[in-house]
Formats: C-alpha cells, sequence, structure tokens
C-alpha cells in the first residue's frame, strides 16, 4: 500500500482475498464435517459481518463473521466452526466469531444496536443462501419496518457516546481515522441510516430516494477514499490495527500521498485535506439520520405563517417552499433572522435545504450580489444575542451549512486548514468562529474573569469592523510569507465589498495586520522600557485603536486553545493596555516616566510608617533601578522591600509568595551576585519541576558590593510544597550550588517529571535566533525560538554568561512544544553588544548549543 493504490480497492481486494480463503477453508471444514458421525439438523450458512459484511476490510483489522443457522444447538454446527477457525487461529487471523439462529439474530438485534447493524452489514461467503433471504426479510418485517424510529434513536445515541470516547471535536491534532467524528465509523452510520429508511444499496438509490445528492454522493465517496488511504497506511506501517492518526504518523503519510512542503507545509496541506474530508463524512451522518427519521404530519394546527417565506411550525423555523432558495439566496439570511427575532431553532429539513445549495457556484454569486443578502449577513455578524441554535452561536451556524464561505470566498481556504502544532487545537476556520464567539460573549458582558475585556467589549461604539475582522483575522494563513500583510489586504477588500464604508475597511485591515503586535510586546518585550512603549503608542495611535486591538488580541489568544490565555499572559496584555493608554493620554514621555517613578516610590515610603528598620527599607527605594518601579506595583514593591531588610544570614534569601493565579507563585531571590548566577538558579528551579514564565532580574549597587534581587513567576504542579517548604528547599540548593557542593547537572537530572512533550513525539519546532538592537534604548535584545525542553533555559543562561553578557531582563513564553525566551543584555561594562562580529558569533553557539540539547534529549 503506496501512494498511488486505492484506499476503498485496497480494501476490498482484502476482504475478496479473505472470501477466497474462508469458502475454501469452510468447503474442506464442511467435508471433513460430513465424514464424522454426526447428522446435520438443518441449514448452515457462513455469513460476513461488520467491516468485513461490508465487503472493506483493513489491513489489519479483525475479521467477524457469524454461522448461521437453523439451530445454534446443531452439533454439527459447531464441528464445522472449529474445523474452519482453528487454521485460521493457527496461521494468526484474529477472526470472532458467533454461532445464532435467524430468531436468535432477530431478538438480539431488538435488543443490541451493534447486533441490528449486523442485519444492514450481512454477507454470504458461504453456504446456505436461503438462511440469509429469510434473515433479511425478518429484519425488515421485524426491525426495521415497526421500529425505525428507535432504531434511528439508538444509533444517534450510540454515535454521540462513540465521539464522546474518541473525541467530540471534528478537529482533534491526533484524530481517531475510524471511530472519532468523521472517520469511517459515522460513514458506516450514514450508510445504516439510508439502509434501514430507504434500503439504499448504491450511488443510484441514495440519488433516486433522495437521501443524498448527486455531488453529495461525490464528495462522500472522495471522503471515503481519502480515509481509506490513510487508515491502510497507518495499518502498514504500525503491522497492527492502528487507527489513531499521530503527529509522527501525519509526517510520514503526508509524503507517502505525495504533499510536497511549498506556501504551507506538505504534512499541513495533507491534515487540511482530512480535515476537509472528515468534516463532508461528520455532517452527511449528522444530515443522514435526520433526514432518514419520517416526519410527523399530524399536528398542522401549530403551522403559523410568518413574513418572507418562512414559517413557524411544531415550535420552530422552517422554510415553508425551500426551493424558493434557488431565486431568492437572501432567503437564507432571513430565514436566520426569523429565528433570533423569534428565539427558535431552526427546522433541520430547512437547515438541510441551505446546506445542500450552499455550494452551489452559481447560487454563491448571486449570494453575493444581492444588497439584502449582505445586508443580513452584517447584521447576522454584529448580532450578540444568544440564539437558541443548537451550537448557541449564530455565526457558528452560518458557518456549519455553509453560508460563510458563500458569502466571504476569501474564507474556504481555511475551512479544514490545520497548524501543525500542539498550540492550536482548532483549524483556521474553526479558530476563527470561536474567537468572534468570544468577543460576542465578552459585548454581552460575559467577563469571563476579565472584566477590564468585558468593559471595552461593551463600550465599544462601532462593533462590526471589530467583529469582522476577528473573523477575518486567518485570511493570510495561506498566503506564505508576510502573512498578517496578505490577510490585512485580503481583508480589506472583503470589506469593501460587504459595504462598509472605506474607513471602516481600512480599520479591519489594520487589525488584521497587527493582530500579533501587542501580543508579541506583551510576551516578549520589557512593557516598561520607555523606547518599546512608544513604539507601541506610534502603531496604535488613537485610544479606539489600541481599544480594538487589544479585544481583537484578547479574543484571539484565548480560542487558541481552551489554556492559551493563562493569567500570566492576559495580565501582561492588561498592563501593556493600560500603560499604552496613560502615554497615549498624557502625551510626554520621559516626563511621564520620571512622575510615575516618583510617585510609586513615594507612596511605598508613605507605607513604611512605624516600621522597623527604616534605614534598610529606604536604601532598598534609593537603590533599586527606576525599571523596577515602573514594572511593580506599589504593595509589591513594600513586599519587596520587607524581604531585603529581613533578609537572611548567609549566602542567599529566598522568599515565594502567591502569584497572579492559582497554578503561579512569585520567587524572590536575594543574593550577592555571582557571575553566572542566572544559569545556577534555573538549574534549581528545573529540579524542582517548576517552569519559569517570567523573570525579572535587578542589581542593587550597595557600599558592600552588587546584591542582586531577582524575581521569578512559576507555574506550580500538584505536587508542589507549601510557599514555606517550597523557599526552604530552593535557598538550600542555590546555597549548595553557589558553594559547588552541587552541579548543574546534578540539579537538572533530579527533574521527576517529565513534560509529556518530552516524552512523545511532536511536530518539529524550528530553532531561531534574533538579536535586535532597536529594540532598547540599553540592551540588546536575544530572541530565542525553539523546541521546549528539560534544562533549555539553564542552557541559554549558560551559554550567555560564557560568551561575558549579562541578562538584565528574561521573559519567558511557552506555547505547546514552542517556547519564545527573550534576553536583555549587555555587556561586561553594561553597554549593547554593538561589535557585528560578536552579535554573529552569539547566534552561532547558542544556535549550536540548543541543537546539541535537542539531540542529546532524542537520544534519551
Amino acid at each position: 500500500m503506496r501512494r498511488g493504490d486505492p484506499g476503498v480497492g485496497t480494501a476490498r481486494s482484502h476482504a475478496r482475498a479473505l472470501d477466497g480463503l474462508l469458502s475454501a477453508l469452510y468447503c474442506a471444514s464442511d467435508a471433513a464435517t460430513r465424514a464424522l458421525p454426526l447428522e446435520p439438523r438443518g441449514r448452515v450458512a457462513l455469513v460476513a459481518v461488520g467491516g468485513y459484511g461490508r465487503s472493506t476490510l483493513g489491513l489489519n483489522s479483525d475479521v467477524d463473521v457469524v454461522f448461521l443457522c437453523d439451530d445454534s444447538n446443531d452439533p454439527f454446527v459447531g464441528a464445522l466452526a472449529e474445523g474452519l477457525l482453528y487454521p485460521l487461529w493457527d496461521l494468526g487471523v484474529d477472526i470472532g466469531h458467533a454461532v445464532r439462529s435467524v430468531e436468535e439474530t432477530l431478538s438480539l438485534a431488538r435488543q443490541d444496536i451493534r447486533t441490528t447493524t449486523t442485519l444492514i452489514d450481512f454477507r454470504r461467503v458461504a453456504g446456505c443462501g436461503s438462511l440469509l433471504d429469510q434473515l433479511e426479510r425478518g429484519a425488515r418485517e421485524q426491525v426495521f419496518e415497526p421500529h425505525l424510529v428507535e432504531f434511528l434513536a439508538a444509533l444517534e445515541h450510540d454515535t454521540a457516546a462513540r465521539h464522546r470516547r474518541f473525541g467530540g471535536s471534528l478537529y482533534l491534532l491526533e484524530p481517531d481515522v475510524k471511530q472519532g467524528r468523521g472517520g469511517l465509523r459515522d460513514m458506516d452510520v450514514a450508510e445504516w441510516a439510508a439502509r434501514a429508511r430507504w434500503g439504499a444499496r448504491n450511488e443510484q438509490d441514495y440519488v433516486r430516494t433522495g437521501a443524498l445528492l448527486a455531488r453529495e454522493v461525490r464528495e462522500l465517496e472522495d471522503a471515503g477514499e481519502m480515509l481509506w488511504r490513510v487508515r491502510n497506511l497507518l495499518h502498514l506501517r504500525a503491522g497492527r490495527q492502528q487507527d489513531r492518526l499521530t503527529f509522527g504518523d501525519q509526517e510520514d503519510i503526508a509524503q507517502e500521498l505525495g504533499f510536497v512542503d511549498g506556501v504551507a507545509l506538505g504534512v499541513e496541506q495533507f491534515m487540511q485535506a482530512y480535515y476537509r474530508h472528515a468534516r463532508i463524512v461528520a455532517l452527511t451522518a449528522e444530515r443522514m439520520l435526520d433526514r432518514a427519521r419520517p416526519r410527523n404530519r399530524t399536528r398542522a394546527a401549530t403551522f403559523r405563517k410568518l413574513a418572507h417565506g418562512i414559517v413557524l411550525a411544531d415550535g420552530s423555523i422552517s422554510l415553508e417552499k425551500p426551493q424558493r432558495l434557488d431565486g431568492d439566496p437572501a432567503l437564507a439570511f432571513r430565514f436566520y433572522r426569523q429565528a433570533l427575532r423569534y428565539h427558535k431553532r431552526p427546522d433541520h429539513s430547512a437547515l438541510d435545504a441551505i446546506a445542500r445549495i450552499a455550494p452551489d457556484k452559481r447560487w454563491r454569486l448571486r449570494l453575493q450580489d444581492s444588497e439584502e443578502a449582505t445586508q443580513l449577513f452584517l447584521s447576522l455578524l454584529n448580532n450578540i444575542d444568544e440564539p437558541a441554535f443548537r451550537s448557541g452561536s449564530t455565526v457558528a451556524e452560518l458557518h456549519e451549512v455553509g453560508l460563510v464561505s458563500a458569502m466571504i470566498p476569501e474564507f474556504e481556504p481555511l475551512v479544514g486548514r490545520v497548524y501543525h502544532d500542539v498550540f492550536h487545537v482548532y483549524t483556521a476556520d474553526i479558530h476563527a468562529v470561536k474567537a468572534l464567539e468570544h468577543l460576542q460573549a465578552l459585548t454581552r458582558g460575559e467577563s469571563r474573569g476579565r472584566a477590564l475585556s468585558a468593559r471595552l467589549a461593551a463600550e465599544a461604539p462601532r462593533r462590526l469592523p471589530l467583529f469582522l475582522a476577528v473573523l477575518l483575522h486567518s485570511l493570510g494563513r495561506t498566503r506564505g510569507r508576510e502573512q498578517e500583510q496578505a490577510g490585512a489586504r485580503l481583508a480589506e477588500n472583503v470589506a469593501l465589498r460587504l459595504g462598509l464604508a472605506p474607513v471602516d475597511a481600512q480599520h479591519v485591515a489594520w487589525l488584521v495586520g497587527e493582530q500579533n503586535s501587542l501580543y508579541r510586546w506583551a510576551t516578549q518585550r520589557d512593557l516598561h522600557d520607555p523606547q518599546g512603549l512608544n513604539e507601541v503608542v506610534k502603531m496604535v495611535e488613537t485610544p479606539e485603536r489600541l481599544r480594538d486591538l487589544f479585544l481583537c488580541t484578547v479574543s484571539v489568544v484565548s480560542t487558541v486553545n481552551p489554556k492559551a490565555m493563562t493569567s500570566w499572559k492576559a495580565r501582561a496584555l492588561e498592563d501593556l493596555y493600560l500603560a499604552t493608554l496613560a502615554q497615549l493620554e498624557s502625551g510626554s514621555g520621559s516626563a511621564q516616566t520620571e512622575s510615575r517613578v516618583l510617585d510609586v516610590k513615594l507612596q511605598a515610603v508613605v507605607g513604611f510608617a512605624g516600621d522597623a528598620g527604616q534605614d534598610e527599607l529606604q536604601s532598598f527605594i534609593d537603590e533599586m533601578p527606576d525599571r523596577y518601579f515602573l514594572a511593580n506595583p506599589v504593595d509589591v514593591v513594600r513586599r519587596h522591600a520587607r524581604i531585603s531588610r529581613d533578609r537572611d544570614e548567609g549566602l542567599a534569601t529566598v522568599r515565594v509568595a502567591p502569584g497572579p493565579s492559582e497554578d503561579v507563585e512569585s520567587v524572590v531571590v536575594v543574593s550577592e551576585d555571582r557571575s553566572g548566577l542566572l544559569a545556577d538558579l534555573t538549574a534549581v528551579f528545573a529540579a524542582h519541576d517548576l517552569s519559569i514564565l517570567a523573570a525579572q532580574l535587578y542589581t542593587r549597587q550597595r557600599e558592600s558590593g552588587e546584591e542582586v534581587f531577582d524575581v521569578f513567576w512559576v507555574r506550580v504542579g500538584d505536587n508542589t510544597p507549601s510557599p514555606t517548604r517550597l523557599a526552604e528547599a530552593l535557598q538550600e540548593d542555590i546555597v549548595h550550588r553557589v558553594t559547588d557542593r552541587v552541579s548543574t547537572q546534578d540539579l537538572i537530572a533530579r527533574q521527576s517529571t517529565p513534560p509529556p512533550w518530552s516524552v512523545r513525539r511532536g511536530p518539529d519546532v524550528p530553532t531561531h535566533i534574533s538579536v535586535d538592537n532597536n529594540a532598547s534604548l540599553r540592551y540588546t535584545v536575544v530572541d530565542v525560538f525553539t523546541r521546549d525542553r528539560i534544562g533549555l533555559l539553564h542552557e541559554i543562561a549558560r551559554t550567555l554568561h560564557q560568551l561575558d553578557l549579562t541578562i538584565a531582563l528574561a521573559k519567558v513564553n511557552t506555547e505547546g512544544q514552542s517556547v519564545a525566551d527573550v534576553f536583555y543584555v549587555s555587556d561586561a561594562d553594561g553597554n549593547k553588544v554593538h561589535d557585528n562580529e560578536r552579535l554573529k558569533r552569539l547566534q552561532r553557539v547558542l544556535y549550536d548549543r540548543i541543537l546539541a540539547l535537542h539531540a542529546r534529549a532524542e537520544v534519551l
């Protein structure tokens, strides 16, 4: 099974090969059994069921058969079965079997959904054919015709339970090709529903009965071909039944199927194709279950006509004449507007009609040319009311039936577009929808612990440009390099085509183009560097643009994955927003900065009234750099001053306090300065399973010499000891390290709980080192983008120390398996590194050390 081999064809060939083997064994076993002193008491047939019964069998899948007979206690049948099965077991064939009569099979089918489906899948391999005719008649008369509604309900319930077990989302990072949503089992569900309802067995039957359109049949067949190709390759690679499409499998199978790197990675192209096909399968299964359900026509009294071809029937909104959609495309949006107005669920048949016509290219052009349709679409996009829809979201419903792509063709390439990493858990289209849903929820006042975001969203006077920008934020994803700029151009064109004023269209484009700017500044730059803050002010220009960019950033980041917007990131974004707003409203830069520093110092000193050790407290205020007072609120400054006053007599003092969230704590380390101290501290933190989120590094010039006052924010786990005990343990190890009683290698080796990514293969994360001498007035900024590893931060700190560089500020940002660590460094004289050769050597040595660390990790 390789690139050119068909998926379904290979599965069918495998089934046919087994047919030949089993029919030959059946004949041999039948002849041998007849030679025994056993009198057969009735008919018997070897019946294929399950995937084997459907004549599509995975290369290493189980084989399921039933010995169908008149009497399941017939000793002849038992001997016949043993004669057939033992040779197969000896060959290592994993074959499951049952011996049942027709009556027993029908009785069990009325109680068990899995047995019921075998009545649809069964196929004769050998033996008496009249038994299968009898079973088919019994299934139709005793199971499907009288109990069709119950069967479909049980099938729907079983499907939902299976999805919960194997992952309810269609867009899992590592989907199950067979059992997951949109997998091959969902194809079976669609077939079972159609067979039970209409007896449909082939393409002509599907189209003739109206179960599927000819286009839908072709799409479903193409999807099945893709899924079977992938499944066959999974089985071939594993040498066993393997249906989970892991990251490693994705990369290798993408190459097997001929996907090559271009604008997008080959593996991303492959997974987009996979998700598109899986989406077709999932939606077909859901709609087929609904289409197959007989309609209740006995409650016509509840029928009520609304405006413009919309009706209220049986408590749901429906279309009076669905065929009118063809000549009146705006009817699709009027339908949703009425559903919102009356707060009723859309009728499945109406949704089905819209979903069926939405992919039609000529209909899409008529829809886009309709001024009424455009205005209705924008009003639905701008609506923040919670609908009575199944998904709870208007935009999600519009996307589900294909109306978003129908109105915005530029959105179509995002459908199924995957980010090949473990940070993004949704495809580009679903992420865009969820980001807009998040922003709409904030606008309704649902703060979700983000009071500032909710207040700003509720106060925003012009929501439509902001909402449209969030929906379109990923448009540049398919455009290779300079994605944000390409996305901005596309978004502006879309906005103009939808009738937005040029100034609003330009605002949409600006938001899309700058969507990552605030996030990068908040997580990768010093928020309190005046030069950096001035750059942000220059970018946003006005408080209104700052507000919209902040809301766009919060909505996009919050929906990357359920844990993407940590309390630490939220605080960093809010601090950046407030600092930038203050700068915008006050005008002047340096004077405002000096005023803020002086104000914090004065408030801190006032709070020391009555405290012991006034001289020590005042010394702390006088000796800490201005950057410290810009980075910390007054209450934190006071706490830090008291820690400094009460520091221990030994080589180091450590204090641990609660951080901005339950899983983050603040660790303060006070120590005499020492060359390479940060490298030593990172090794100690690693030994205690503490992940450093960010760090503030300060040096005090004291009469007794230089003193380090470092503040770290660390993520803690369930097994982390209490703050007091953690501080004691950290302090002990720091002292042992600075006195060389323990090595950094021994400390790192003590890490007891390697993170999941360290023992599991994931997508490749390229390593990139950049050096920027323009981002800060005083420091050279070193950006490190690479895969997260145990001891990575220590390796970077150690390398910078060996290159005679002092780290003034470190910002650590982890996203899944990727890290974006930033270091503000200076040379031994406290200046930027200006020598180009030295900068090149810095990049080269860091790059080589990090690759060596990765290589060692791979070997381990």
